[in-house]
């Protein structure tokens, strides 16, 4: 592990990495931008198997035979659909997502264990993904021409239950979370949270460390559920001053009700991305020849509707992006303001360049990074750095009298 001293400099800080790190950094990024195009293509591909496999065809077929209840096949196709679809999907999930991050030395997650836990995630993604298109085929069927208007309600209402949810009902089964003893790090942590109203009892640590080497931190839930969870990893290996920039950098999230923004923001995404499937999935069936599948209230047109969104999403991300980025600036903020620890922002930044390239270009960062750079983020903590040793200190106030000196 690199140490990292602080330095009066945004320059100062990036000289610090070495050159392998900065190197590996920067072919780790350019190859997981590839991965975004490929990503989609395999995907593409994916839902184009399952259409020529008529599957869901006949599972719908089957299912009403014995249910003749329009909702109840939406869910089962939409099941079957997403069990195929990860299935057919897992062998590139495993370079894309396990291998690269292995082979990158960001992760020392054995095979075995790394399906266990998709597979897991999987089973629960799937009985969401089925509500929610249950759902919406109810209101393709009721409202053919204006589903994709109404779509942005049911899309909102499920993504906060996940929210809501995933604190207590999955990330459990993933890792151990465990009170966080008492000590010099809680205690760090503790005037943090009691600033946004986290109870001190809410802090917990967890094994991040057997999924990932990264720095790892976050604040989850709504509605009184909220929970800081700090990883072994950063327990292990920050100093205090990190630990407190990328804490409170994530209460920041909590405290500025991103989680919520981001899920309204998405809703309205996925409204639009709903609208060009209103439009395009009739020219799709008819290019392809579907028509069995002419019907978009059908469920086992399923996969076209995948296509169109997911194609819909590639050409948002851009945007996606840029939202991701406007929320991250403004923790950033908070934490610069809260923690007040900008050497330790920038230590804890240096950090993740071994996963993030740190001086993209303008257009690359515009359009790849979810984040904003590594260099763009610690010249805004060096900022606050100069400007806090510019102000002069505040004249102390004269101290009351002591009872010894009140009884002269």
């Amino acid at each position: 592990m690199t140490n990292f001293i602080p330095a009066a400099s945004t320059a100062g800080y990036l000289a610090q990495l070495p050159a392998d790190v900065r190197e590996r950094a920067i072919d780790y990024t350019h190859g997981s931008h590839w991965l975004l195009l490929l990503s989609a293509l395999v995907g593409v591909i994916i839902n184009l198997i399952i259409i020529r496999w008529g599957l869901l065809e006949r599972v719908q077929a089957r299912w009403q035979r014995r249910r003749p209840r329009p909702w109840s096949a939406a869910f089962a196709v939409a099941v079957v659909y997403y069990a195929a679809a990860w299935l057919l999907d897992l062998p590139w999930a495993v370079y894309s997502k396990w291998w690269r991050e292995v082979h990158y030395g960001l992760s020392t997650q054995g095979l075995g264990a790394w399906i266990g836990q998709s597979l897991v995630s999987a089973c629960f993604s799937a009985l969401l993904v089925a509500c929610l298109l249950m759902l919406l085929y109810a209101l393709m069927r009721r409202a053919p021409r204006r589903w994709w208007l109404w779509s942005s309600a049911v899309t909102s209402a499920i993504i906060v239950f996940a929210i809501v949810i995933v604190p207590v009902v999955v990330e459990p089964r993933f890792n151990n979370y465990q009170p966080l003893p008492a000590g010099s790090q809680r205690d760090a942590i503790a005037a943090l949270a009691s600033e946004a109203g986290i109870a001190a009892d809410r802090i917990v640590w967890f094994d991040g460390s057997k999924q990932s080497s990264n720095y790892t931190a976050n604040v989850t839930g709504l509605f009184g559920t909220a929970r800081i969870a700090v990883s072994d990893t950063l327990l292990n290996q920050a100093s205090s001053a990190e630990l407190r920039a990328v804490v409170a950098h994530e209460i920041g999230h909590y405290v500025m009700h991103h989680a919520l923004l981001l899920a309204l923001a998405y809703s309205a995404l996925l409204t639009l991305a709903f609208f060009v499937t209103h439009l395009l999935y009739a020219p799709l069936v008819a290019w392809l020849r579907l028509d069995g599948l002419h019907a978009l209230s059908n469920p086992a047109g399923l996969p076209l509707l995948s296509i169109i969104v997911t194609l819909s999403f590639v050409l948002l991300t851009p945007v996606t992006n840029g939202l991701t980025r406007y929320v991250e600036n403004q923790a950033d903020v908070y934490s610069l303001a809260h923690a007040r620890e900008p050497d330790g922002m920038a230590i804890a930044l240096l950090r993740t360049a071994d996963y993030r390239a740190p001086e993209p270009g303008a257009l690359e960062e515009w359009l790849f990074y979810d984040h904003p750079s590594i260099a763009r983020r610690i010249q805004r903590a060096m900022a606050l750095k100069t400007q806090a040793a510019t102000v002069p200190p505040a004249a102390p106030a004269s101290a009351p009298p002591s009872p010894l000196q009140q009884t002269r």
